[in-house]
């Protein structure tokens, strides 16, 4: 196993502090490597060989990259913490005792299919639209949908920051369906169908790449597979 970082991959990947605080740690001169004071997110340190110490505290090698796949509730929010005390996925992360963080986000009323992980080029590189992974959605809205709606949603239009242009758009029944995009715009399905004078009832995602949540309840952690894994680097170009 290679056990050469970036300052960033390690302390991000081996303890619960995030991107954005190891950043502050930095400014204010509070992450050191082998004694000497940095301020490079980028530097490359060993795991094995070198101290890392960030705001007092020890940062030592624990976890391997690991991935897995949570089913999101209804009404939690895809935040690691809240300060008005609302359930997030950060309570439910907690219970597994690992640093990992979940990939993008799925609205409040959302449910279905997430990424959690501690690898941080995977997730940069995952949400990252040049990419275009494929999402898969199940949309129900609160009334039957016209036949000029559904040739407009699969000729393409515009919303306000921009064309949009499902990947797959399959008609279930007079209000259901089911979709598939490969862009991570904030609430881009919702958006859209306001749009068009609809409103979502419930969407769920079903898919992400490669991955589903067969065998999973709401709620639910799974650990990737290694093929899963493999399948879904390599879509990234990553090499391990």
């Amino acid at each position: 196993m290679n056990n050469d970082y970036t300052l960033e991959e390690f302390v991000t990947s081996q303890s619960y502090i995030s991107r954005r605080d190891l950043l502050a740690y930095l400014k204010s001169g509070l992450v050191s490597v082998n004694g000497q004071c940095v301020s490079n997110l980028k530097i490359k340190v060993n795991a094995k060989n070198d101290t890392i110490v960030v705001n007092g505290d020890l940062v030592q090698y624990q976890f391997s990259y690991v991935y897995y796949k949570f089913f999101k509730p209804k009404g939690v929010l895809s935040t690691m913490e809240d300060p008005k005390g609302r359930r997030c996925i950060g309570d439910f992360i907690r219970q597994l005792g690992m640093p990992i963080f979940p990939v993008g986000r799925l609205d409040k009323d959302t449910t279905g299919l997430m990424i959690l992980t501690n690898d941080g080029d995977f997730s940069h590189k995952l949400m990252h639209p040049s990419f275009k992974c494929n999402k898969v959605y199940h949309v129900t809205l609160n009334k039957r949908v016209s036949k000029s709606t559904i040739e407009r949603l699969n000729r393409g239009f515009f919303l306000e920051d921009g064309p949009v242009k499902f990947t797959r758009l399959s008609v279930l029944s007079e209000r259901e369906f089911m979709l598939s995009i490969s862009e991570g715009r904030n609430r881009l399905i919702r958006r859209t169908f306001e749009h068009f004078g609809y409103f979502v009832d419930q969407l769920k995602r079903l898919q992400i790449g490669n991955l589903d949540l067969k065998g999973m309840d709401v709620g639910d952690f799974s650990p990737l597979t290694k093929q899963e894994i493999r399948l879904l680097l390599s879509s990234l170009n990553i090499i391990r």
